[in-house]
């Protein structure tokens, strides 16, 4: 069984491929330059990891979301926080300071580490 990340982005329109460049350890990608709230759980079926900037993710989402284990959260996206607590699926916003494609990889990266040390 493989332990590599699924990271999906829902909303990728949000960063130019120059603000946010695929980070570098091992995974699989998938990104969508944005997400109706009918595709969200297809879409993050698999994922490990879900990226959004302003798509919502709600409790029955996220209820159906059996691998997700971390939403990170680059804007303003409603996500369900008491139904992540239940299901032990965390939640990060980034900080706004500094360059937001670079801080998202640092800490998707930074999360791949802790998740698989």
């Amino acid at each position: 069984m493989s332990s590599k990340e699924r990271v999906v982005f829902l909303d990728r329109a949000a960063f130019t491929a120059d603000d946010l460049p695929i980070p570098a350890f091992d995974h699989n990608w998938s990104e969508y330059p944005d997400t109706e709230p009918a595709d969200v759980v297809p879409r993050l079926f698999w994922a490990t990891t879900a990226i959004t900037h302003e798509c919502p993710i709600n409790a029955e989402a996220i209820g159906q979301l059996h691998k997700l284990k971390r939403i990170v959260v680059t804007g303003t996206a409603a996500v369900d926080k008491a139904a992540c607590e239940a299901r032990g699926i965390t939640v990060h916003r980034p900080s706004a300071a500094g360059i937001p494609g670079q801080i998202l990889i640092a800490l998707l990266e930074e999360l791949n580490g802790h998740f698989n040390s």
